[in-house]
């Protein structure tokens, strides 16, 4: 029971060290994605993660797998890393990192819906306006993107990133299913092995030219990706997810834009106009509002109402008492 309680502590830093990697990871997917182009990066950090996660293998046969779940396992690798690298690989051709990652003030809302459906949890109405607010504030700060050499068109990028965010969603979803019956490791070893696979005719068919040299950026960026977000981020998230709910992690994802914000203008020096900084402070009121949750009655108030019971309670069973005795009452 200790135990237990000790790991549901370290659900909330996992999910925070995971939301850090992933921020960053968007600036460091715009370096090699530049350099590699989008389909061979994603085939690149598969194959370098699986190399690592192949060492685990003796492991992850001892999982006490439950038939039919094949099923959820390529349904969990599809929607990330397969679909949600191919759009947000896509997407970063045509924004930029700072614009992409604001997109994700959607995920949380998406999230929050899917597990309202498809997991029965509840979900307390201050995160729908909240994530609604932050929506808002997403779609002001890609509709006022502007056009450059490194993001030339970017309401096409952010569209496409939209998409990418919907697979990080369902994702979530059925990582929430599967966390409850095998490891975080396991689940990150098997979207990355069919990953993998996923990718490997995708690099024949895309035609992309290999570099005839790496820099040292590139080579780091690929590492990065390869090792930091695909094994530590999304090990860090699935624990998360085997200790919370869907919609609370989901909630918590609200951090990833402006952390987005803060890496792209740190590392890529990108900046906003004025119109998109109001975009992004409105997500922030969108943050602040999902996280609030609803006030509950104090206990004043429910001792008031235990004492007005009390002592209605008491004054009909005096009535019923003097009705008993009429003679005892009249003298």
């Amino acid at each position: 029971m200790l135990a237990n309680t000790s790991l549901q502590r370290l659900a909330l830093p996992a999910l925070l060290v995971a939301i850090i990697i992933w921020a960053s990871s968007f600036v460091v997917m715009k370096i090699a994605v530049a350099e590699f182009g989008p389909i061979l990066t994603v085939f690149l950090r598969m194959i370098l993660a699986s190399a690592v996660l192949f060492f685990f293998i003796p492991v992850f046969k001892k999982e006490p797998y439950q038939a039919g779940d094949w099923k959820w396992f390529l349904g969990l690798a599809l929607c990330e890393p397969c679909l949600y690298f191919v759009f947000e690989g896509l997407a970063l051709t045509y924004t930029t990192a700072s614009e992409a990652g604001m997109i994700t003030a959607l995920q949380p809302l998406m999230v929050a819906i899917a597990a309202f459906y498809f997991l029965n949890e509840k979900v307390h109405r201050r995160l729908f306006i909240g994530s609604a607010i932050a929506v808002v504030g997403a779609g002001l700060l890609s509709f006022n993107g502007q056009a450059t050499e490194t993001s030339p068109n970017p309401l096409l990028g952010n569209f496409l990133e939209v998409c990418a965010i919907a697979f990080a969603a369902a994702y979530s979803i059925i990582a929430r299913r599967l966390a409850n019956r095998y490891s975080a490791l396991f689940l990150t070893g098997i979207q990355t092995f069919v990953g993998s696979v996923f990718f490997l005719p995708l690099v024949a068919f895309a035609g992309e030219p290999v570099p005839a040299s790496i820099t040292w950026d590139g080579a780091f960026a690929i590492l990065f990706l390869a090792w930091g977000v695909n094994i530590i981020a999304f090990t860090c998230y699935n624990f998360a997810l085997s200790k919370m709910e869907a919609s609370q992690a989901g909630a918590w994802l609200n951090l990833l834009p402006l952390a987005c914000l803060f890496f792209g203008w740190l590392l890529l020096n990108e900046t906003l106009t004025q119109v998109q900084y109001f975009g992004a402070l409105i997500i922030i009121v969108g943050v602040v509002v999902s996280q609030k949750k609803p006030r509950q009655k104090t206990v004043f108030i429910e001792q008031e109402l235990v004492t007005e019971h009390s002592e209605r309670d008491h004054s009909l069973v005096c009535e019923k008492s003097s009705s008993n005795l009429p003679g005892l009452v009249e003298r």
